[in-house]
């Protein structure tokens, strides 16, 4: 690998999930990059995370703190990019004092959830001097906004696979928000009646989050909390299981058009997926062979699905890599 950020310094803050911000550091590395990483959100707990949607400036003055605590240990060094994911947490206040601080960096942003869903973040967007989102119509909105859908990590980067028999002919693996196991019961369901095979990991961050929504959601009224998984799975076996099915799901937020990661880790792998975005036809990878979109208010499945995948060019397969998407977000040009 050619290593195109050789002798840059990246200062790297980005939300933990489901250990992607550990790939994107290391690939910055790979590139020849020295990267100092630290986790963007002050607070760690599924409680509290959760109280955060409800309640976005409750933890401000420990931000803060958790922020200022930080800059006294790398005030004296110089970084050619800093780079922020999501930044739902760091105040207005934060982010003034680190422009000080670090003149001469280049300070980037990159939003992998819909603005919608991150309370107070376009007050952001000024102390930013690039700014990209994975939300198509974000982008249409903010025109600060470049638009930089997700992508596949290395261990999704597969040639795609002839035909063979599968252990399953449908598998769904992910967190369960929003209407998410409302629609996998439609998803089951249909599945059943046409005889299909389907494996589902249904991940909760915490007992905790299963009573809430044992709580607030009918779907989970007639539920146990056995029904659903607590740790997550390694992409290794993520990847392992995908490769045992025909077909993938995926269920984007509601709120929501931007791409999944699952999304484009089936592009990585060379495989069919079954999606409710309908946004997904408006993408240059977007085969009607190996992308079947259903309604999630009216689940029903196409009558075939087992049309074989049709593979894409090279240069789309590189396009939605994990080493392009950490060039394009820091706006970064060999």
């Amino acid at each position: 690998m050619d290593r195109y950020l050789k002798n840059k310094k990246i200062l790297f803050f980005s939300p933990a999930f489901f250990g992607y911000e550990q790939k994107i550091k290391d690939k910055y590395t790979a590139l020849g990059a020295e990267v100092d990483m630290y986790d963007e959100r002050s607070v760690t707990q599924a409680y509290q995370r959760a109280m955060l949607k409800v309640f976005p400036t409750l933890f401000d003055k420990r931000t803060e703190q958790y922020y200022f605590n930080i800059l006294d240990q790398i005030k004296n060094n110089k970084y050619d990019y800093i780079l922020f994911v999501r930044c739902d947490m760091p105040t207005k206040k934060v982010l003034k004092r680190y422009r000080k601080i670090f003149r001469d960096s280049f300070f980037c942003l990159h939003l992998w959830d819909s603005v919608s869903n991150i309370p107070g973040v376009t007050k952001k967007f000024k102390f930013f001097d690039y700014i990209s989102s994975f939300d198509r119509n974000d982008c249409n909105t903010y025109f600060k906004l470049h638009f930089r859908p997700l992508f596949y990590c290395d261990e999704f980067k597969k040639l795609p696979q002839r035909v063979r028999e599968y252990k399953y002919d449908l598998c769904f693996i992910g967190t369960i928000h929003s209407d998410r196991y409302k629609i996998l019961k439609a998803i089951k369901k249909e599945a059943e009646n046409r005889k299909l095979k389907i494996y589902i990991y249904p991940y909760l961050q915490s007992h905790f989050i299963y009573t809430y929504y044992k709580a607030t959601k009918k779907e989970f009224r007639d539920t146990h909390l056995q029904d659903f998984k607590y740790s997550s799975l390694s992409s290794n076996k993520i990847s392992e299981i995908i490769s045992d099915s025909r077909i993938v799901i995926d269920i984007q937020h509601p709120k929501q058009t931007g791409l999944t990661m699952r999304t484009l880790e089936m592009v990585g792998m060379g495989k069919k997926l079954m999606t409710t975005n309908s946004d997904i036809k408006q993408y240059d990878f977007y085969r009607s062979d190996n992308v079947t979109v259903i309604d999630r208010n009216n689940v029903k499945f196409p009558e075939d699905l087992t049309k074989e995948y049709r593979p894409l060019s090279k240069e789309l397969y590189h396009k939605y890599s994990l080493e392009q998407w950490a060039c394009e977000v820091i706006n970064f040009e060999e």
